[in-house]
């Protein structure tokens, strides 16, 4: 089981279009069986996209792995810290919360021009999917 991209995978997803930047995390999330997000204190960081907007949004930022996380505290929230939770208590139990709460989230941003947001309810709508179908794998 891979815990780190290679070094080919940060080219490639440099480059990568927003669908498969989702591909790439779901795929994943599900082989290393937990989501990478910051902490802000005990809570989720979350981030207003499109402050200047007047629906902007609050989403927030996962990934699939720690160096992911990690690169992105250091780089732009420096006052966060990587913290994972278990892909089944993510499906469990955030998820359920943050649809409640209409919480987007940012998939894999790498820096603030980085923006691919996507709903909580979209997200577990498509992991139930895929467990559904128990299809682990990128296609392509």
């Amino acid at each position: 089981m891979q815990y780190e991209p290679t070094a080919s995978e940060y080219a490639l997803l440099k480059n990568c279009s927003d669908s498969q930047r989702l591909d790439y995390f779901l795929v994943r999330i599900f082989e290393t069986e937990e989501v990478w997000s910051l902490r802000q204190g005990a809570r989720w960081f979350a981030h207003l996209i499109d402050a200047h907007a007047d629906d902007g949004i609050t989403a927030i930022p996962i990934w699939p792995y720690r160096n992911m996380a990690k690169q992105a505290a250091l780089d732009v929230w420096m006052d966060c810290r990587p913290d994972a939770v278990s892909l089944e208590y993510f499906m469990d139990s955030e998820i359920p919360k943050l649809i409640a709460e209409g919480v987007y989230f940012d998939i894999m941003p790498n820096d603030h021009d980085s923006v691919r947001v996507i709903s909580a309810s979209q997200l577990a709508t498509i992991m139930e999917g895929i467990i559904d179908a128990r299809e682990y794998r990128m296609d392509g």
